[in-house]
Order: C-alpha cells, then sequence, then structure tokens
C-alpha cells in the first residue's frame, strides 16, 4: 500500500514539475532546462534506490519512514524558497 501511494505521489506531481520547468526556461535555452531537469530525475532515480538499499538493513518500516521525513523536510524547505514565484504573463499575441 505505502508503494501505491508513493507512486500515486509521484504520478501527480511529475506533470506538474515538467510545467514549471517549462515555465521557467526561455524559450532559447528550453532545451538545456529540460535536459537538466531529466538529469538530475534519474540521477534522483537511482541515488533514492541506493539510499533506500543503504537504510533497508535496518528493516522494511524504518526505510520507508526515514525517506518520508526527507520528502516532509524537502516539502517545508521548499515553501519558503518558491514562495514568491508567479506564473508568467500570457502572451496571447499570434
Amino acid at each position: 500500500m505505502a508503494i501505491l501511494v508513493m507512486s500515486l505521489g509521484y504520478d501527480l506531481t511529475q506533470p506538474l514539475f515538467v510545467g514549471i520547468v517549462t515555465d521557467l526556461a526561455e524559450e532559447d535555452t528550453l532545451g538545456q532546462t529540460m535536459g537538466l531537469k531529466v538529469f538530475t530525475l534519474f540521477t534522483g532515480f537511482g541515488i533514492g534506490s541506493w539510499l533506500f538499499g543503504e537504510v533497508l538493513p535496518w528493516g522494511f518500516e524504518v526505510a520507508l519512514v526515514a525517506f518520508g521525513v526527507m520528502q516532509l523536510l524537502s516539502a517545508i524547505a521548499a515553501i519558503p524558497l518558491f514562495w514568491n514565484e508567479k506564473p508568467s504573463p500570457i502572451n496571447v499575441s499570434a
């Protein structure tokens, strides 16, 4: 059940993350911005799996709680960091 909820969290946040990344990028650097986003995504998959494997000998529940706490702390840290983010104005000219 925990893995299902974590997967659902990823599925709900990934499209929003892509939208934010593309919205913050300039037209001429969009490819570089998306490349950096994909690099960090797959690096996170690798590092996260490795860290989970390192914590797993302490027990599956301990590993899930540790990762849950890390996610919660990351979310709390993101609030003041991204508090002033505003969407860019929509350009309706053709």
